[in-house]
């Protein structure tokens, strides 16, 4: 007889993190919108400092937009690595945080949970 298949514990857990990891990215990309827009009117402020603030406003606005990117990809490539369904006994494993060697969820003896 063979265990019935359940949703895997950690497939569900990286699911949810990745929902929320896709929503901070969006927050990050709309947070500087607005700064950036006003003080590019030149209606703000003006010379040369307003022009290497707002520069360096523009390059932290793009480097935290790539980094949110960046975390959500290695997510999402955490997320193929295990399956949808595991067998009733796995996940009960996986949330114990015991896996045997010979399962697919074992990994140098690190365990795949967060």
């Amino acid at each position: 007889m063979t265990d019935r298949m359940v949703p895997n514990p950690l497939h569900v857990r990286l699911t949810e993190l990745l929902a929320e990891a896709e929503e901070r990215g969006r927050e990050i990309r709309r947070a500087y919108e607005r700064p950036v827009g006003t003080m590019r009117t030149g209606t703000v402020w003006t010379g040369p400092t307003a022009d290497t603030w707002i520069d360096e406003l523009e390059e932290r606005h793009h480097r935290l937009a790539q980094l949110a990117r960046q975390v959500v990809s290695a997510i999402e490539e955490e997320l193929r690595r295990h399956p949808a369904m595991v067998t009733e006994a796995e996940a009960h494993a996986i949330s114990a945080g015991r896996v045997d060697e010979r399962s697919p969820f074992f990994r140098g003896g690190r365990g795949p949970w967060p």
